[in-house]
C-alpha cells in the first residue's frame, strides 16, 4: 500500500513536469502505452522508439515513484498492483491534458483541426452528409471524420478523446459529469420487411405474424434488443431469434431483401429504407420511444466548430417517424 500511495504521490509531480513542458511527460507517455498495450514492443512501435528506449523511460518512471510498476513475463508486461494505481491516475491527468488543450484551441474560431464525429444510423443516415457540407463551407480548413457505430462503442472513443463529439440514444448512464447531453430528437423503433411480406400489408404489425422470423439486429444495441425481447415475450409468449447481428446498418437491409429476415430500426429512417425497395412498419401496440442527441466533453463546448455542428442538427428538419 505504501507503493501504491508513493506512486500517485509521484504522479502529481509528473503533472506538474507536463505543465511546465506543455506537453505529456515523456516516461509518462510511455508508460501508458506499455500499460495499453502489454507489450513492449508494440508499444514502441506505437510511439516511434526503439525498444530500449522504452524500457529506458519506464525504469526511469518506475526510479521516480520508488514502485516496480510492471511484472516481466514472456509473452508481455502486466501492471503490478502499484502499476494499477498509477495507471488509473494517469488516465485521469492524460484526459485533463486533452480538455485543458481542448479549452485553450477553443480561444480559435474553429478551435480544431479534426472535427471527429461518431454516429448511430438516424443520424448518420438522416443529418450528417449535409450538416457536414455546411460546416465545410463555413470552416474550409477543418477535416472532418465520421465513425459510423453504435454507442457501446463510440461513447469509449468519446470519453477517452478519440472522438469528439457522438450522436446516438442519450446513454446517462455510460457517462460521467464531464459530459454533456442534449436531447436532439426521440426515436421509435418500427420493423423492416420486405414489401412481399404478408405483415407489411398492414398499416401495423402484429407480432404473431413475425413468430417464425429470423431477427437481423444493428450492432450491440442491447436496450433495442431487451424491448424487443419483452415486446415479443409480452405479446406471443416467447422471445425472437436473433440471428445475425451486424455493424452496418446498410447490410442489414440487404439481409432482409434477400432472405428471410426482418430488423429493427428507427421509423424516421423511412424514406431511406424504401430506398433501398424495403418497408418500415410500427408495432400494434408501439415501442418504447428513447431520447437522442448529443454526446460531448464539457471541454469542447468553445469550440466554434462545435457548435455550429450542434446548430446545424438543431434546424435541420426532423425526419418523420
Amino acid at each position: 500500500m505504501q507503493e501504491a500511495s508513493n506512486s500517485v504521490k509521484s504522479l502529481f509531480v509528473s503533472l506538474d513536469i507536463q505543465k511546465k513542458n506543455g506537453k505529456m511527460d515523456r516516461n509518462l507517455t510511455a508508460f501508458l502505452e506499455v500499460a495499453r498495450r502489454e507489450n513492449l514492443t508494440l508499444a514502441a512501435d506505437s510511439l516511434g522508439l526503439t525498444q530500449p528506449s522504452v524500457t529506458k523511460r519506464i525504469a526511469m518512471l518506475e526510479e521516480e515513484v520508488g514502485a516496480v510498476l510492471f511484472t516481466r513475463q514472456r509473452r508481455g508486461m502486466t501492471l503490478t498492483p502499484a502499476g494499477q494505481v498509477y495507471f488509473a491516475q494517469a488516465q485521469r491527468i492524460e484526459a485533463r491534458y486533452a480538455s485543458a488543450k481542448e479549452e485553450v484551441a477553443a480561444v480559435g474560431e474553429a478551435g480544431l483541426s479534426i472535427l471527429r464525429v461518431g454516429a448511430g444510423p438516424l443520424f448518420h443516415l438522416a443529418y450528417i452528409a449535409p450538416i457536414f457540407t455546411a460546416l465545410k463551407s463555413r470552416f474550409p480548413s477543418i477535416r472532418l471524420d465520421l465513425v459510423a457505430d453504435a454507442n457501446v462503442r463510440t461513447i469509449p472513443m468519446l470519453k477517452d478523446h478519440r472522438l469528439d463529439v457522438v450522436f446516438g440514444a442519450i446513454d446517462r448512464l455510460g457517462v460521467d459529469d464531464s459530459i454533456h447531453l442534449e436531447t436532439m430528437t426521440w426515436i421509435e423503433h418500427g420493423i423492416v420487411l420486405r414489401p412481399d411480406d404478408p405483415a407489411a400489408s398492414n398499416s401495423k404489425v402484429d407480432p404473431w405474424a413475425l413468430s417464425e422470423k429470423k431477427w437481423v439486429l444493428y450492432t450491440e444495441d442491447h436496450e433495442a434488443e431487451r424491448a424487443i425481447g419483452s415486446y415479443y415475450l409480452a405479446s406471443v409468449g416467447n422471445a425472437p431469434s436473433v440471428d445475425i447481428r451486424t455493424t452496418s446498418f446498410m447490410t442489414g437491409l440487404q439481409l432482409v431483401t434477400q432472405g428471410d429476415f426482418v430488423m429493427s430500426a428507427p421509423l424516421q429512417l423511412a424514406a431511406i429504407i424504401e430506398k433501398e425497395g424495403l418497408v418500415i412498419r410500427p408495432a400494434v401496440h408501439g415501442s418504447p420511444r428513447r431520447e437522442a442527441g448529443a454526446h460531448l466533453r464539457k471541454s469542447t463546448l468553445g469550440f466554434g466548430v462545435v457548435q455550429a455542428l450542434l446548430d446545424e442538427i438543431r434546424k435541420a428538419p426532423v425526419p418523420d417517424a
